[in-house]
């Protein structure tokens, strides 16, 4: 799907990235997981940035409209394409825009509960997790109110709910991507 637009195609998108990445990751050897190089985080690492990057959204679709409103106003814009918030998303990236410019999202951040001794299990069962909470979130919101309520993106600007949804299947996919190839696996999906 290259422009997905309604709930349940971005439902259906998340769950195939979500499905897709778990795939990788398992299938990688240990020394894939937890390997990583000066220009690319390892799998490991690209995971834990997924899953500081969708918990606080997943955390926001549970609050009542009326805080988000309250906490955020209503967006001045109507909701963008999936492939114009993609090319805004792009072009901060060109401008210079890293996740390491926040904090909240590097690995670095993350922290692992003491004594987990198989690290990629619980990564896995925590991004799972994640995500199966954001999908049931979504569930509950209409069409319309996703183009008539708001979040601050750090790296962008408001975005209505629906555009935070076509970010996070952006982001999910980019870095799915990511995943595939420190695993040493070719990236065979082109997009989302």
């Amino acid at each position: 799907m290259t422009n997905p637009y309604t709930k349940a195609d971005l439902i259906e998108q998340l769950g195939y990235v979500q499905h897709s990445l778990v795939e990788t990751v398992q299938s990688a050897s240990e020394e894939q997981f937890i390997s990583g190089t000066l220009d690319s985080w390892s799998p490991a690492n690209y995971l834990k940035h997924l899953i500081l990057s969708i918990k606080p959204f997943a955390k926001a679709l549970k609050l009542p409209t009326e805080q988000l409103e309250t906490m955020f106003g209503r967006p001045d814009h109507l909701s963008r394409s999936y492939a114009d918030l993609v090319a805004l998303y792009k072009s901060r990236l060109a401008n210079g825009v890293r996740a390491e410019d926040f904090n909240g999202v590097i690995p670095a951040t993350y922290r692992m509960p003491e004594g987990i001794t198989d690290e990629r299990q619980y990564l896995v069962e925590t991004w799972n997790d994640s995500n199966n909470r954001l999908l049931e979130a979504l569930k509950l919101w209409s069409e319309d109110d996703l183009d008539r309520f708001q979040l601050p993106h750090p790296a962008i600007e408001m975005l209505t709910l629906r555009e935070m949804l076509f970010f996070t299947l952006f982001h999910n996919t980019m870095h799915w991507h990511d995943i595939q190839q420190g695993c040493g696996q070719p990236s065979i999906h082109k997009g989302a």
